[in-house]
């Protein structure tokens, strides 16, 4: 290519320039490039050699740099901020920390295909890491090996042994977190990198993130697309079957203008559920284990799936029942950014690659110039007849005022009285399940669960994180006792940095799926002592409610939505409703090999 060629493209100065105008320290050249690269936060606990990174941040007011109180705070928020988004956030401190207690939010990035960056040292020791110098990191005798370590929990991971290299490196993460299948990239600065100094005529040579980060061409391959038209024409009963990839890929508006062009009723995975509000005519609600019956019969019964940013795991198939989905009676079409999970759990008849927004916007539009199908009925009526036979989400605890509190009435009063273009943000255990079946999300990214690990403590630290992506959004969290105790000093990050969220304990004193899952005899072993969190939350500057009533509950609510602190509801509920209240009947069909539950 001549330079006039290259004039004439008009790239040449963007895509060629240099980051850098003079030399700056490798923290300085790092933080630049973070923020020429869009990241707009980084969480974690200032330490060991990323000391110098968090102090060149705090001259990047673009950057939001927030001390956590635990790493595993920073990453459930990380994770959270790049779901809601689809932007990385960074997870930053110490290698053996940020691996000790800050995996959670990595490995729910990983397993739920969610954008995050990580950003750690080595204390490599030099001459002296053969002897096991401290907690080098460099996989010496006497010593972990970091390196290894980030492999088993990140797409990708790069190890920096030269100041230029730790920079490029950084760019590179962050194309890698938001490529294809999302995920979290880790970097590892060895120690002689981070003594160096980065500049113009540093080798790598160092250029501005634009060239770097150019979205790939949104072209889908027409035959696919028109062979996808043709097998939607002839359905007489399609779905559409969304996941959390829908969110992350900001893909909500999209998937509704496919779901109407197709008129074709929409369900959603646990991680996608809410991706379109739930009062749409076209929802059908969650469908598997803790879904809405008449969502798992709608996609029992339909013959064409579009599936959309989901993997179609076995924690959504139930095991892969042949009652839910079930190729040898169903046409499948899979839309996803990595090539490796279409096709991947099911075999399918037809995989289209590439941008969600892009490829249903296509499809949409395609099946639109098709004109109308003519089915039997409507996606709408579908959902309407669906219904008639297996009722709503609802059961009579729904609205009786008894104390301890129903979790049903804890769940409506929450749809009731929590502003309808809020977040919600729900944790592991059996609180998990009572929000899936009984809430109904009514914004299409306003509502997250641990779908990838399903570890308990992410609602809490999840609100954070939600908050800081959406500051004008009401968030709230939705955790049992054991998942709140878990991420609990969350609430000081909150107050020290001004951002408020309300948690809502549902407080049954106890571990609740072990209690009820395992026998009698070990029961015991998994019960909580009554501790009162809304009076822990206010001895750390939060406001608490511990609510007696019904009304006192309701009051609670109404403050929390406009407190400008975070605010802890301790809603104490009945031991006696436990999971099996809120799991569909598709879990008791026969499988392969039944699954025994959720882990915690």
């Amino acid at each position: 290519m001549t330079v006039a060629s290259k004039q004439v493209r008009g790239a040449s100065s963007e895509v060629a320039a240099p980051l850098f105008t003079k030399k700056v320290t490798v923290a300085e050249g790092i933080a630049q490039a973070l923020e020429d690269a869009g990241v707009k936060l980084v969480l974690g606990i200032i330490a060991g050699h990323t000391t110098p990174l968090f102090e060149a941040l705090y001259d990047h007011p673009e950057i939001r740099t927030i001390q956590v109180k635990q790493e595993v705070v920073g990453s459930l928020a990380a994770n959270a901020f790049g779901r809601l988004t689809g932007k990385p956030a960074v997870i930053m401190g110490e290698g053996e920390f940020i691996l000790g207690t800050g995996t959670q939010g990595i490995i729910e990035s990983l397993l739920g295909s969610t954008p995050l960056i990580v950003i750690s040292d080595m204390w490599d020791g030099g001459r002296l890491s053969h002897h096991g110098y401290y907690h080098s990191g460099s996989g010496d005798r006497g010593s972990y090996d970091a390196r290894m370590a980030y492999e088993g929990i990140c797409k990708e991971v790069f190890v920096a042994n030269y100041a230029a290299q730790a920079v490029q490196n950084v760019q590179m993460a962050v194309k890698c977190a938001v490529t294809g299948d999302p995920g979290p990239v880790a970097v590892v600065v060895r120690a002689s990198a981070m003594e160096e100094m980065v500049g113009p005529d540093s080798f790598p040579r160092l250029y501005k993130a634009a060239g770097y980060l150019r979205a790939p061409a949104r072209a889908t391959d027409e035959d696919a697309v028109k062979a996808a038209v043709d097998a939607i024409a002839q359905a007489e009963r399609p779905m559409v079957l969304a996941g959390n990839g829908v969110r992350v890929g900001q893909a909500q508006e999209s998937l509704a203008r496919l779901a109407r062009a197709i008129d074709a009723p929409v369900t959603t995975s646990q991680g996608g559920k809410g991706v379109l509000s739930e009062m749409d005519p076209l929802a059908a609600g969650p469908m598997g284990e803790w879904g809405w019956e008449r969502a798992n019969a709608l996609i029992h019964e339909a013959d064409l799936i579009v599936a959309v940013g989901t993997k179609l795991s076995p924690i959504d198939t139930v095991d892969e029942t042949p009652s839910l989905i079930d190729v040898r009676r169903q046409y499948i079409i899979q839309i996803d950014s990595e090539p490796m999970n279409a096709g991947w759990t099911y075999p399918v008849d037809q995989v289209l690659i590439g941008d969600a927004s892009a490829i249903m916007d296509e499809l949409a539009a395609a099946v639109t110039a098709a004109g109308p199908a003519k089915r039997p009925l409507g996606g709408a009526e579908r959902i309407k007849a669906s219904t008639a036979i297996h009722g709503e989400p609802e059961t009579p605890e729904h609205f009786k005022d008894d104390f301890p509190f129903y979790p049903q009435r804890l769940v409506r009063l929450i749809q009731e009285i929590w502003p309808k273009d809020g977040i919600v943000c729900t944790d592991a255990g059996e609180s998990r399940a009572f929000m899936l079946r009984w809430f109904r999300s009514t914004n299409p990214n306003g509502y997250l669960i641990p779908h990838g690990g399903g570890g308990m403590g992410y609602a809490t630290a999840a609100a954070f994180g939600a908050k800081l992506a959406h500051p004008d959004r009401a968030v709230i969290a939705t955790s049992g006792d054991g998942g709140f105790a878990m991420t609990m000093n969350t609430l000081m990050n909150g107050v020290q940095e001004k951002v408020p969220f309300t948690v809502v304990i549902f407080n049954n004193g106890a571990l609740g799926w072990p209690v009820h899952a395992v026998s009698k005899e070990h029961g015991p072993h998994f019960f909580i002592n009554d501790f009162d969190y809304a009076a822990i939350a206010r001895a750390m500057g939060c406001r608490g409610a511990r609510p007696n009533s019904v009304e006192e509950l309701r009051t609670a609510l109404q403050e929390a939505s406009n407190s400008d602190v975070p605010y802890v509801i301790d809603a104490r509920i009945r031991l006696a409703t436990d999971f099996r209240f809120a799991t569909a009947t598709v879990a008791s069909q026969p499988r392969e090999k039944p699954w025994s539950g959720a882990s915690e």
